[in-house]
């Protein structure tokens, strides 16, 4: 078994990068009989690409190989692209980016970073197969494709993040601090969306709406739980609609979504849609194109399909 540490400097505002490098060093030290490596990304995509590579290389030599992403949800979406279609090829996850969701589903809970960052624990972890999403688009006149291994946000929550994401390049503003601001300055907006949506050739949305998160697992914004019955196993989309409230209605029911008890509301059936699909079209009404967030990266589109791809790659589990 080979193993390669894919490490994003960009991730988690570059705060953990010479600290995961150096813990990274210390693991090949101390395990002088394990075939391990470090790499450095320089830019987008570069973890995909890479992990393809490694992939590929130790295919040739027969060999399995745990592609470890060192970053974010970003750069674990990257690495996912990289490995699908390479079955050597095992996903590992070093959680030190800002958001950190995929780890907290595939650790069932919210603290599951503190467990998947301690290097030595990935040695006794389980393999086993996770499901991903594809989403396709028309660019340009072609069709376009990309993996996703946690959730699409559009609405609230995407503009949120992508908010977010422009705040975190500010100096003395943190990850989680760039979320909530921004979290308050879209409260403030109460910016969403017009779009029509439909789940497995059924009508499922039509009209202006809070929020849309088309989800593989439960967690998105840093630690939102707002797909609570999410499995990153089970060969369906989390499928989520929070209708245009007004924004003080909104203001009461956040802690409750924020916590995964969305559903323990009672009649929140008359403000939300909700259900499991394999295939989904997302169209913008207001324009020819919608900004949203694929596991915290922004993406702009017209008319969107989204379908689950089951068992799609391996997963390191601990």
């Amino acid at each position: 078994m080979r193993y390669a540490f894919i490490v994003n400097p960009a991730s988690g505002q570059g705060k953990h990068d010479e600290g995961i490098a150096a813990e990274i060093d210390e693991l090949i030290k101390g395990n002088p009989n394990r075939d391990i490596k470090l790499y450095h990304t320089r830019g987008r995509n570069d973890a995909s690409y890479l992990a393809g590579l490694l992939a590929e290389e130790a295919a040739m030599k027969k060999d399995e190989i745990v592609i470890f992403a060192c970053g974010g949800d970003g750069t674990v979406q990257e690495v996912a692209n990289g490995i699908y279609g390479h079955e050597n090829a095992i996903l590992g996850v070093v959680p030190v980016g800002s958001g950190n969701d995929l780890v907290r589903q595939l650790g069932h809970g919210k603290n599951s970073s503190v467990r998947y960052r301690k290097l030595p624990e990935h040695f006794d972890g389980m393999v086993t197969r996770m499901d991903l999403i594809r989403m396709s688009w028309i660019e340009k006149g072609e069709e376009r494709s990309h993996l996703i291994a946690n959730g699409i946000n559009i609405g609230f929550d995407g503009n949120t993040a992508i908010l977010a994401h422009k705040l975190k390049k500010l100096p003395l503003i943190s990850g989680s601090g760039s979320y909530l601001i921004a979290v308050a300055v879209n409260l403030a907006g109460k910016k969403g969306q017009k779009l029509r949506i439909t789940a497995d050739g059924k009508n499922f949305h039509t009209g202006s709406l809070l929020l849309a998160t088309a989800a593989n697992g439960g967690f998105c914004g840093g630690g939102i739980q707002s797909c609570p019955n999410a499995d990153l196993f089970n060969g369906k989309i989390e499928l989520l609609a929070v209708r245009d409230i007004p924004r003080r209605q909104f203001v009461a029911l956040f802690p409750k979504y924020r916590s995964g008890k969305l559903f323990s509301i009672k009649g929140i059936e008359e403000i939300t849609s909700y259900t499991q699909a394999e295939n989904i079209i997302i169209e913008p009404m207001m324009g020819q194109t919608m900004k949203f967030v694929g596991d915290g990266e922004i993406f702009e589109t017209g008319s969107l399909r989204i379908e689950i791809v089951p068992r799609a790659i391996k997963v390191l589990v601990l």
